[in-house]
């Protein structure tokens, strides 16, 4: 399925995607650091942007295919819960590289050219009106103090692992 132009869910959710970069981005500005005000923008911004695509977006499409998910929806489900526990940590250069590298590929299974958000363009249309306005009323995550007990995923193979042992473990989505 290729859509010539994006759509108003793609359109919003890839201008999500391109202010998250640029805070994560001044994040690291300085070689070595993380700088917190950014960094904490760019965590409670993503957890939010998840939050749209788990509990809006994906529901939705759902229903529009009469109960039956999408196909890239468990391995966006198991993404989505690797990156959330690679943000309990206090954040150093390495959790973020770690983060880049579950993101990079995530982001653009859900960019390209009939990849996942000209999915929910297509498929959600006679409801994008009513999904943007859900969308841009999300309210911001509430989101914990940083973890950094032995039990917290540190790794991208290590959280995605334990991400694909929960998501089993739960009915699907």
């Amino acid at each position: 399925m290729k859509v010539a132009v994006p759509g108003p869910i793609a359109r919003f959710l890839v201008d999500d995607h391109a202010r998250l970069d640029g805070l994560l981005r001044r994040a690291l500005a300085r070689p070595g650091e993380v700088d917190r005000e950014p960094y904490d923008a760019f965590r409670g911004g993503l957890l939010r942007h998840i939050g749209i695509e788990e509990k809006i977006l994906m529901p939705a499409a759902r229903e529009a295919r009469g109960g039956e998910p999408l196909p890239l929806a468990r391995r966006l489900r198991i993404d989505h819960g690797a990156i959330t526990s690679l943000l309990v940590p206090t954040p150093t250069p390495a959790i973020a590289a770690e983060l880049r590298s579950i993101l990079d590929p995530h982001n653009l299974v859900e960019e390209e050219t009939g990849g996942l958000y000209d999915t929910y363009d297509a498929l959600l249309a006679g409801r994008a009106t009513e999904l943007l306005e859900r969308m841009e009323a999300y309210p911001p995550v509430k989101v914990a103090r940083y973890q950094d007990g032995p039990n917290v995923q540190r790794t991208a193979a290590s959280a995605l692992a334990a991400s694909a042992r929960q998501f089993d473990r739960k009915p699907p989505f």
